[in-house]
């Protein structure tokens, strides 16, 4: 099982099918599992479904993995093609993540991907930043791309470590960018592999991940429709019923409650999104990996 070291380079085993795929599976596998407060197959919200997703992935899949693009087109590209069919935002924090992951192992294959990744956003350009400014501007997320300093409808031509450091205090995908994707490869990805080893089915597994990353991790889409007082509550009421599930080997029982909770947040309005989004990238890194 994969630990937070185990991340060599690919070398031979390199193939963009095995990206793509894995990038598929992990969207399928992200309305297949109970996320409390996100769309799943047999709970959609008021405005999207588990179709506008799976949609979305496949068409995002279609210029996520031209190997031969920048990291900006990488992520500008791909959004374009989902809104050619989804009007609502079903996608943005999931391309924003999986795209520098997705880069780094083509362009940097031959290298761990830690150091892959980090060379993917140091030797990205300012073009690059101005064309996933432009991608948020599409999308127009509630709430994201707006700051008294660095506003993405400004568009600003600077360094994309340093605007995502900014908008890192605020925003956890960003938090990723400026800390070379920390939660996602020293927690979550091991998070993962711990739980399979546990012997918990993948699905179980996955949802019992997504809690341990919205305790750990105030949400940030909380934090921007709520505020923060809301989201670390949410935080907190998730490390609650951790603490219970932590005594129950039963996976209906594990189901039950996380559907319970899945429905007081939805008629709450509360969508962990952020949380959602790094579950995501995670497993597809999990899935690239696993041997």
């Amino acid at each position: 099982m994969i630990s937070c070291l185990d991340y060599p380079p690919l070398n031979d085993r390199f193939d963009i099918s095995l990206l793509k795929n894995s990038y598929l599976f992990a969207c399928q596998k992200d309305i297949e599992i109970i996320k409390p407060g996100n769309v799943n197959i047999n709970s959609p919200h008021k405005d999207t479904s588990a179709k506008d997703y799976m949609l979305s992935s496949v068409n995002s899949s279609n210029q996520l993995f031209d190997k031969d693009i920048s990291l900006g087109d990488r992520v500008l590209n791909s959004i374009m093609e989902t809104k050619k069919e989804t009007k609502v935002n079903t996608n943005l924090g999931i391309v924003l993540l999986c795209a520098p992951i997705i880069h780094a192992l083509i362009n940097y294959n031959q290298t761990g991907l830690k150091d892959a990744i980090i060379l993917t956003i140091d030797e990205s350009s300012e073009d690059d930043t101005v064309k996933i400014c432009e991608a948020i501007n599409i999308t127009n997320p509630g709430g994201l791309g707006k700051s008294g300093k660095f506003d993405t409808k400004s568009l600003p031509r600077m360094k994309l470590r340093d605007i995502m450091n900014y908008s890192s205090s605020y925003d956890r995908i960003s938090y990723q960018y400026s800390h070379n994707f920390v939660d996602i490869l020293d927690f979550i990805v091991p998070r993962i592999s711990f739980h399979i080893g546990n012997k918990h089915s993948l699905d179980i597994s996955l949802s019992l991940t997504y809690m341990e990353i919205l305790s750990r991790i105030p949400d940030s889409h909380i934090s921007r429709k709520f505020g923060d007082k809301i989201a670390k509550k949410t935080s907190n009421n998730a490390s609650d019923l951790l603490k219970i599930l932590d005594r129950e080997n039963s996976p209906d029982y594990i189901a039950n409650e996380l559907n319970n909770l899945d429905y007081e947040y939805k008629k709450k309005g509360i969508n962990p999104g952020t949380t959602a989004d790094l579950l995501v990238a995670s497993l597809m890194i999990f899935n690239i990996f696993r041997v």
